[in-house]
């Protein structure tokens, strides 16, 4: 035990001398490296709670199935029974034309004043069809309101999934577009750690040429740019994930307090725990591949 500490000890304050002899050298690389984890920081939670809110969209997918007018009771109680035997619907509820009309002037709210002048409700019952979270697919949704479609005393069908297709290819699009992204500032971080170590390297090249000469070995010399190396990751990674919270918060209670009428808000989500342990753990991946993309200059020194 003792042994080690005497190893690590003379280490940890080479890397700290190291950091303190530079510190503006450090200073811009931990901001850059910053301002990089947090576009990777923005992103990932960006999509997480994209992906979050589109599956909450599709698993209370619903299918509108409006009736003709005067629909008679015995084809009225045979389309109800056809549904009541669908796998896909869990349960239906019956809209008369009254309670549409009474529903669309809650929505309207101060705008429904216009409505008391229509010489006759214009707008028809309908049968809303809650659809089984497990096997409401877009496919499936579409192949449904085929069939409802078809049915006597339907005359339309409205759902959700046309726009919800589209905003799952857009997901995609942006996933594959993310992992290109990330792939891009992490690269560019590795290259920021690298260039910092190597400058703080050539600034030290005679106490290095002295290192060697009194014995110390190459791991002895290489490791305080490792520690620095994995100091400047996981400092800006903290620095990032603070930003990223704290824009988070701001964006959620502006949200709240400007576009109530968005019921997403409550559904946003910060980082949990193992994420943010992933993500600092990222920082000091990426500061150990900087230090190994140097190593070369440094055992040369």
């Amino acid at each position: 035990m003792s042994r080690t500490k005497d190893y690590l000890y003379p280490l940890f304050k080479l890397t700290g001398n190291n950091i303190r002899r530079h510190p503006v050298i450090n200073l811009i690389s931990i901001s850059i490296i910053t301002i990089a984890m947090l576009l990777l920081a923005l992103y990932f939670l960006g999509y997480s709670n994209a992906a979050r809110i589109v599956s909450v969209w599709r698993s209370d997918l619903q299918i509108a199935v409006y009736l003709v007018d005067g629909i008679d009771a015995e084809r009225m109680s045979a389309l109800k029974n056809y549904c009541r035997e669908l796998d896909e619907v869990i349960r239906f509820d019956y809209v008369s034309k009254e309670q549409a009309l009474e529903n669309f002037k809650v929505t309207l709210g101060e705008d429904s004043s216009f409505l008391s002048g229509l010489p006759e409700n214009p707008l028809p019952a309908s049968l809303e069809l809650f659809l089984d979270s497990e096997v409401a697919d877009v496919d499936d949704v579409e192949r449904l309101a085929r069939q409802l479609q078809r049915q006597v005393g339907v005359d339309e069908v409205a759902y959700g999934s046309r726009w919800l297709r589209q905003l799952f290819s857009l997901l995609k699009a942006v996933k594959y577009f993310g992992f290109l992204f990330a792939a891009f500032l992490s690269a560019v971080t590795v290259f920021i750690v690298a260039s910092t170590i190597r400058l703080s390297l050539y600034a030290r090249s005679e106490t290095i040429r002295v290192l060697h000469l009194v014995g110390a070995t190459r791991s002895f010399i290489a490791l305080p740019y490792l520690f620095e190396g994995v100091f400047q990751g996981v400092v800006a990674s903290s620095l990032a994930l603070g930003f990223a919270f704290a824009g988070f918060k701001h964006f959620k209670i502006w949200l709240q307090t400007q576009a109530p009428q968005w019921s997403i808000a409550p559904q946003l989500k910060f980082f949990t725990t193992l994420p943010l342990l992933l993500f600092l753990l990222l920082g000091t991946i990426l500061g150990i591949a900087g230090f190994l993309l140097s190593s070369r200059w440094i055992q040369r020194g």
